[in-house]
């Protein structure tokens, strides 16, 4: 290779050498590569212009962000498969505070928006140098990773030129179509995203123009031509300096032999409406995401709504989740770790909750068919638990139920009912 400036795009197979280039010059090449038909550049920055990528990016990271995040152990309690949290273990301490500059809630989220529009989240593990115990996890800025695996398969990063061995970075991807690099659904769907974003620039300038539509001039007999290009430029800014900003009602005197009309494109004819509905739908199935969260409410009830709600968290938050918990697991717990049972686990319950009287209905089943104790219904709704003596620890269910085989209790019937 020459000299020059050699760029690779993690989710893209292209790459751009540019010799001897200003910055300025690398720039506009950059984003030639994310241009599109509409002349829009579209990219996992520029993306969030776009009303429907803000409304689910924000929504993922929001939920994603408050749901608890426990590091778990798994043991065996009355010969049964259980899991139990470890608030001391070190990755659980890291994670409360994985930076100075982060709390966990900030960190995940900004972790879930990385994921959704590079396909990819990347984090230094800061271990202070001397392969110990981790001090911090440091948020990399995706779009300036690269991802490279050599021949043996042993896989590398480099960020801003500086290379990094695996096991110094937290790697967390969607679907990679090489296998390797994490695909980004910006770049995928970036005309879509493009057309709305354009539909929208189009609306801000229409009725930041006053609604005023466009307008031409017609040149009649006994209009004397513009001498040069200078004056008609000069006529022409005066126009836009005339019908533009605050003054875009007020009048001007046109030339003699000059009329001006207007070229009129009604808003229902040129389907605009209906173009910005389709293009967010589009986006939102995209992501799989339920057209309510992204403000369509055409074909949403107060009976769908609440399972459309359950869906985007089984289908849209919880493959994040897994993405995340099963990168952490890989790049921040040791092998004794994982030989032990540890492993780390999004609580999406917070998110999953449904209206009080129908939650509290539900535990009221669990409760009557043993399946919890009254401190754990407690704990679920975030109440301090009752001692034993007052029941917190017992275990109820039905009086008519008995184990399979069992044989039934005869009662005498004639019997005082004191001595049944």
């Amino acid at each position: 290779m020459g000299n020059g400036i050699l760029m690779r795009w993690p989710w893209q197979e292209k790459q751009l050498e540019v010799k001897e280039a200003s910055l300025e010059s690398v720039l506009r090449q950059w984003a030639a590569l994310f241009q599109t038909v509409s002349g829009i550049t579209v990219n996992a920055e520029t993306c969030m212009q776009s009303p429907t990528v803000h409304a689910i990016v924000t929504s993922v990271q929001n939920r994603l962000g408050i749901s608890p995040l426990h590091v778990l152990q798994k043991t065996t309690i009355n010969n049964r498969p259980a899991k139990v949290e470890q608030p001391n273990h070190p990755i659980a301490q890291l994670l409360r505070k994985p930076n100075d500059w982060q709390t966990t809630e900030e960190y995940i989220s900004d972790a879930a928006s990385s994921l959704l529009r590079h396909g990819q989240f990347f984090s230094l593990i800061n271990s202070g140098g001397n392969g110990g115990r981790i001090q911090a996890l440091l948020p990399l800025d995706a779009g300036q990773v690269e991802v490279e695996q050599d021949k043996n398969w042993r896989v590398s990063f480099k960020y801003k030129s500086e290379p990094f061995r695996q096991e110094q970075i937290l790697y967390a991807r969607g679907g990679a179509r090489d296998f390797l690099k994490g695909d980004s659904p910006i770049v995928d769907i970036r005309e879509s995203i493009a057309l709305e974003i354009a539909a929208e620039q189009y609306g801000a300038a229409f009725f930041g123009n006053g609604a005023m539509p466009l307008i031409y001039f017609k040149l009649m007999d006994g209009f004397a031509d513009f001498q040069t290009d200078e004056e008609k430029k000069t006529f022409l800014e005066r126009v836009k300096e005339q019908f533009g900003g605050n003054k875009k009602f007020s009048t001007m005197m046109l030339p003699k032999g000059m009329d001006m009309d207007a070229l009129t494109i009604e808003n229902d004819k040129a389907q605009f409406v209906e173009s910005r509905k389709f293009i967010r739908t589009v986006i939102a199935g995209a992501f799989g995401v339920p057209p309510h969260l992204v403000g369509d409410l055409e074909r949403a009830t107060f009976n769908n709504v609440e399972q459309q709600d359950v869906d985007f968290t089984i289908n849209v938050v919880l493959p994040i989740a897994k993405r995340l918990e099963a990168a952490m697991e890989r790049d921040l717990l040791t092998d004794e770790d994982r030989e032990q049972g540890v492993i780390i686990r999004f609580n999406l319950d917070a998110v999953q909750r449904a209206d009080i009287k129908t939650r509290n209905e539900s535990l009221k089943i669990a409760r009557e068919w043993g399946a919890i104790n009254a401190n754990e219904w407690r704990e679920m709704l975030n109440l301090n638990p009752i001692s034993e003596d007052d029941g917190g620890e017992d275990y109820i269910r039905p009086m008519n139920m008995a184990e399979a085989g069992a044989e039934p209790v005869e009662v005498d019937e004639d019997a005082p009912i004191d001595d049944v």
